[in-house]
């Protein structure tokens, strides 16, 4: 018998229908080591870098911080009955500033126009306004797993 006959002879059995049935594998995927985030990681941002000498620390969107400073700008704009273009340019500008309050934390060795940036919610703002710019912070925020919790702590290795 050959080697990958055997293997499928050992992982199936026969079942009274004379039909073969696959044996459920004995490995299971663990919920907690799978897809458990690290709270404070989120909260607090971490440092992700952009360059050899550049890096922004960037906490997780929908953070508690995030989500009721989103909610609170939405319903003093009363964006939930507005539609068209000031509708949607609204929309941006309160987007840009709940991520330069609550998601966009921090930088070192980051310019705007040539000029040195000292980190500020004001020049996170100017920072997002850049449409590219901010689908990066978007898209690092959103990856649950920068976020995890790490491999020895999910393992139970703490």
């Amino acid at each position: 018998m050959n080697p990958r006959a055997a293997r499928k002879s050992r992982s199936r059995k026969a079942s009274p229908s004379g039909l073969f049935v696959t044996l459920q594998k004995k490995n299971k995927m663990d919920i907690f080591s799978s897809f458990a985030t690290d709270e404070a990681l989120e909260n607090e941002g971490k440092w992700f870098p952009l360059s050899k000498t550049a890096k922004i620390k960037v906490a997780r969107a929908g953070n508690p911080k995030y989500q009721s400073l989103l909610r609170a700008k939405m319903k003093e704009a009363q964006l939930e009955y507005s539609s068209g273009d000031e509708a949607d340019q609204l929309a941006e500008a309160i987007l840009i500033d709940v991520m330069a309050n609550t998601v966009l934390l921090g930088w070192e060795g980051l310019s705007y126009q040539g000029k040195d940036a000292a980190f500020s919610v004001s020049m996170a703002a100017t920072f997002l306004k850049v449409k590219d710019f901010r689908k990066k912070v978007t898209e690092l925020s959103g990856n649950f797993e920068s976020y995890k919790v790490q491999a020895e702590v999910a393992q139970g290795n703490d």
